[in-house]
């Protein structure tokens, strides 16, 4: 609206008005109208009082990243000055993988040494992460020829032990869990020139594949060594009552938020100046592979490999002696087509109990199915830069151009925020497919890991009638707050199912298998651009239809059987059924009798298979008892997830972990040493050891150094007014004071100017 000087009063108005106005009452009102200004001053401080604490919060953001840039300290990672005046870094660590994969267990030994090549007394904390599946079962220290085993413990209680240790100037060890793939190592009084060795003790269970069309099933094994840096969303808080625990030094990026309590804990700092070929945290690794029956390939798509084959073992190094730790080690392996197993059992004994790992391939025939409304979730925030982005646009376009005319697709983009190729889905015909290829074209990659709004926008729309409604969800998974997101998921995702396509040389295995899980779906990954078009290929088979459904297993009735997972998805293509169960008769003798019997429905019909437990007599596997413990854990924390009250969850896994002597979210591994190491009069610091950033290209060159810094940036967590918001406000309430002032100047200089022609004098 147009602001205009009133127009004069109509004479017969001018009449009336005219009166004598005193002298007294024109001197106040000339000294009122002369106060004003100190009142304008007064209301226009607050806005550039708070554009002040903007600047300030903003030099508090930019001072939270100069870690990046400053080499002298980068995020707790200290460096000295050596003899001929250069920089290197205190601590110097270096990892050896020895692993033996015995039919489906792969038993891995990793030792990481500390070496302390500063002048001062140092505690190590380093962040690491291993697969999701993987248990933990021993750790030990060494210092030179001594030997201490750690002790399994309730975390809070082995925390105030090392603490103690660590205070009191002896050496100690502390091995914790932060999520189901990512752990904490900490070694505290590390004298000057010393080097402390930590003994861990893992089990993981090998993966397999049935990839009839690419030559028949395939095995695998993923060791990861270095971690994609997570996304930490919410506002920031002071006072969680995470903080009331004991309290370690843990020289994250991220402080807690809202939605991630634990964010100083998961997010070490990165190398981001590695060169092409710098070995910044150098990794052996030692490998024997006794699959038991004749292979026909052993290869890895992520290392240059060394293979010897003796009789019927392969031993395998990597080609190089040591290779960097920024990128999962991936080694496959295939039988010849004439032995390929469909069924498999082996077995533990453990004391009182025994313990069994079932492996079933059933018959691959696709059931029939109603035709498919797929919605692509395609993450575009600043992780997937480089050839990850590429690599997921590639997938997209695969999927795209792979679907049939007639069927119903969307697709939607994120990154700090969401869009929708089409406001709602659309029918696949040519004009559709190209638009959609142009849009994938045009995608480019950039901010922050907000998952939650794409996964609501693609759940929570009901599928048109008549179709059957798949999400495929193509990312790195690289965030903090996956509980959040598997809860949103059990909670919208009605009759659809979720798909996930793991991008990457590094990504969060833990979010890409528990959403698959939760989506009722199935996951995958693609770490090499010409992977693609395979890997999409066998999606698109698998979101055709599952191959066997309502699946159930029987086991004799002299049995008490713990099995897992106790509520069994239904098998799409290529995917093996993987049981791990524990088995009690207080009998020995009789544990072995009788047969497991597993049902199910395929397209054709009914489906059955019977595998005798007496052909388990003489197969010895060890690793079992601490898998089945593992996946037993993961089901509470799944509980946990989905509303189960946390204390009886935490009562239950202590339980479970203590007596099968197992790393958990409520214990750790603690070891001391009893002699006193350091003076009490020695200074001492807490140093955190880097991950090196995930190299984008298997034996290519690492992601540029300006992408990671605006990852990081992107995922650092804002405060809950942050400098953003508070400059946004300050700016806002300046224009609302200007223009309040602006209006009352107008009304009051219209309405109070007097008419000195009709004022008496």
């Amino acid at each position: 609206m147009k602001l205009t000087t009133p127009l004069p009063m109509p004479a017969m108005c001018r009449q009336r008005s005219r009166r004598k106005i005193p002298k007294h009452l024109l001197l106040e009102s000339e000294g009122k109208k002369r106060s004003w200004p100190k009142y304008v001053m007064l209301l226009l401080s607050l806005p550039l009082l708070l554009l002040l604490f903007a600047l300030a919060d903003l030099a508090n953001a930019e001072e939270d990243y100069r870690w990046q840039n400053d080499f002298n300290e980068r995020g707790g990672e200290l460096f000295f000055k050596d003899a001929a005046g250069r920089k290197a870094a205190a601590l110097h660590l270096g990892s050896d993988f020895n692993v033996l994969v015995n039919g489906m267990v792969a038993e891995i030994t990793l030792q990481q040494r500390f070496k302390n090549q500063g002048n001062e007394w140092l505690e190590a904390v380093y962040v690491f992460p291993l697969d999701e599946q993987a248990a933990i079962s021993a750790m030990q220290m060494r210092i030179g020829e001594r030997l201490i085993k750690g002790k399994i413990a309730e975390k809070q209680a082995a925390r105030k032990q090392y603490q103690l240790a660590k205070k009191q100037g002896k050496k100690a060890a502390l091995s914790e869990q932060q999520r189901a793939n990512l752990f904490t190592q900490r070694v505290a009084n590390i004298a000057p020139g010393e080097t402390i060795e930590i003994e861990l003790k893992v089990v993981q269970a090998v993966n397999l594949k049935d990839k009839a069309e690419f030559g028949g099933l395939q095995f695998s094994l993923r060791i990861p060594t270095t971690l994609t840096p997570r996304f930490i969303p919410g506002s920031q808080v002071q006072d969680h009552p995470q903080e009331q625990q004991v309290k370690l030094d843990n020289h994250g990026w991220a402080q807690a938020t809202a939605q991630v309590a634990d964010a100083g804990e998961i997010t070490p700092p990165m190398i981001t100046d590695a060169g092409d070929n710098d070995i910044v945290n150098p990794m052996s690794l030692e490998l024997t592979l006794d699959a038991g029956l004749p292979l026909a390939s052993v290869s890895s798509p992520s290392h240059r490999l060394s293979v010897n084959k003796s009789a019927e073992q392969h031993h395998i190094t990597l080609a190089d002696g040591v290779a960097a730790m920024n990128r999962d080690f991936i080694l496959e392996w295939s039988p010849n087509p004439s032995v390929q197993p469909r069924a498999a059992l082996f077995r533990q004994s453990k004391e009182q109990s025994d313990y069994a790992m079932l492996m079933l391939l059933p018959p691959q025939t696709l059931s029939a199915t109603l035709p498919r409304e797929v919605i692509y979730i395609i993450d575009t925030s600043g992780s997937m830069d480089g050839e990850s982005i590429v690599q997921a646009k590639a997938a997209l376009k695969t999927a795209i151009q792979q679907m049939s005319d007639g069927e119903r697709f969307n697709i939607i983009e994120f990154n700090s925020n969401y869009s929708l190729f089409a406001s709602q889905p659309l029918q696949m015909n040519m004009h559709n497919r190209m638009q959609a290829l142009d849009f994938v074209a045009g995608l480019q990659s950039g901010g922050g890991t907000q998952m939650l709004p794409a996964l609501r926008e693609a759940l929570q729309a009901e599928a048109q009638e008549g179709f059957l409604k798949q999400v495929v969800f193509i990312t790195d998974g690289s965030v903090g707050n996956e509980t959040e997101l598997f809860r949103e998921i059990h909670k919208l995702l009605g009759d659809s199912r979720l798909f996930t396509v793991g991008i990457g040389s590094a990504p969060n295995g833990f979010f890409m298998r528990k959403a698959a899980e939760f989506g009722r779906g199935s996951h995958r990954y693609i770490s090499r651009l010409n992977q693609v078009e395979e890997e999409m290929a066998l999606l698109f088979k698998q979101l055709s239809a599952p191959v066997l459904r309502d699946i159930e297993v029987q086991w004799p009735e002299h049995l008490t059987v713990s099995a897992l997972p106790e509520r069994i998805a239904d098998l799409y293509m290529g995917e093996a059924l993987q049981l791990h169960a524990k088995l009690t008769e207080m009998n020995a003798a009789a544990v072995m009798d009788g047969n497991v019997v597993i049902k199910g429905q395929l397209a054709t019909g009914p489906w059955q298979q019977s595998i005798p437990l007496a052909a388990l007599a003489d197969k010895e596997h060890s690793g079992l008892s601490n898998l089945w413990g593992r996946k037993k854990i993961a089901a509470l924390e799944d509980e946990k997830t989905l509303g189960r009250d946390p204390k009886l969850v935490r009562a239950e896994v202590l339980k479970i972990a203590l007596a099968e002597q197992l790393l958990s979210p409520y214990t750790s591994f603690i070891a001391v040493e009893e002699k006193i190491s350091r003076p009490i009069n020695a200074a001492s610091d807490s140093v955190a050891v880097p991950n090196q950033m995930p190299n984008q290209k298997p034996r290519g060159s690492a992601k540029p150094v300006a992408a990671v810094k605006q990852q990081l940036a992107m995922a650092y967590p804002k405060t809950a007014s942050g400098w953003q918001a508070k400059l946004s406000q300050s700016i806002s309430m300046l224009l609302m004071l200007l223009v309040a002032f602006s209006l009352y100047r107008v009304v009051l200089g219209g309405a109070t100017r007097p008419d000195h022609a009709n004022v008496a004098a």
